[in-house]
């Protein structure tokens, strides 16, 4: 092979070409304080916070100027290095102020990696979700008043049978916790009774509740519905048995068959799905593309 040499006016071209480059994929990391500093930066930086300092930020400053700092910069949010066993923070504050990263343990399979899972299947579940306009506009606030009101009934289930660690006994006693995540707004949690049967296979040991729960929602665009499965222990703690996740804006109204999944993720089959009835209702100022997609 030859080498060749650059003509002058090719040099200038490849070092234009590449600051253009940097331009497009270089993001500063600063150190702030506070978001007030950020006023004398000229877009776009980057800032990273613990989950500690986030927190403390959002007591003293509040949660509209933090996320307009987040319309001008990147904010970062990770957990804080206290966490030696590498559990996780709730990132919903993270999600709620506008922050475009909220970094998790993924090696932890606990409650805030089920929601943040669930809350990526939007979008077709590409990796990216975007903000609501209220987080990216001049006039930010979150909603005063709910959007949307959202009643779940959990009728039943079926399948318990198949749960390999009941196999040897009879089905559990179990009962199912509704929440909402992923909004600091929206963070209710409902539970049904215990059901408990003591035929181990067939229809009888199927739970079922036929509970409704009735739940305002602030932040459609933000929120998540997560259910989970516990069964009674005679012990402090329930055993955990199954979860499953969905953003609000993903749901639509009727029976459904939720699929439910294990603790890390995994499908448990067919034979174990939780049976819901959705109704959206009093809906109140929300843009016509999030009507749509909810109804």
């Amino acid at each position: 092979m030859r080498a060749c040499a650059l003509s002058p006016s090719d040099e200038t071209n490849t070092a234009t070409s590449a600051t253009d480059f940097s331009s497009l994929v270089y993001v500063e990391n600063v150190k702030l304080p506070t978001p007030h500093q950020s006023t004398s930066l000229k877009p776009l930086h980057s800032c990273s916070w613990s989950e500690s300092k986030l927190v403390s930020q959002v007591e003293e400053i509040g949660r509209e100027l933090i996320a307009r700092f987040a319309t001008r910069h990147m904010l970062r949010c990770y957990p804080s290095a206290k966490r030696i066993m590498s559990d996780n923070y709730d990132p919903s504050l993270a999600w709620s102020v506008g922050a475009q990263m909220a970094a998790l343990n993924f090696q932890a399979d606990d409650i805030s990696m089920w929601v943040n899972r669930g809350k990526f299947l939007a979008n077709g579940g590409c990796g990216f979700v975007r903000k609501p306009e209220y987080l990216m506009g001049s006039k930010l606030g979150p909603p005063s008043v709910p959007a949307c009101t959202l009643n779940i009934t959990v009728v039943a289930c079926s399948g318990w049978n198949t749960f390999e660690r009941f196999h040897s006994y009879e089905t559990p006693t179990t009962y199912i916790r509704v929440s909402l995540a992923g909004s600091f707004l929206d963070n209710k949690s409902c539970v049904t009774s215990a059901f408990s049967k003591r035929k181990q296979i067939g229809p009888y040991a199927q739970p079922f509740f036929n509970e409704t729960f009735s739940f305002d929602i602030f932040e459609p665009r933000l929120s998540t519905i997560l259910f989970t499965v516990h069964a009674k222990e005679s012990t402090a703690h329930d055993a955990f048995v199954a979860q499953s996740c969905f953003p609000v804006t993903l749901l639509r109204p009727g029976t459904r068959l939720v699929p439910l999944y294990d603790q890390y993720g995994k499908y448990v089959g067919e034979a174990g799905p939780l049976c819901v009835r959705a109704v959206f209702s009093s809906y109140v100022n929300v843009p016509r593309l999030i009507r749509d997609r909810l109804y």
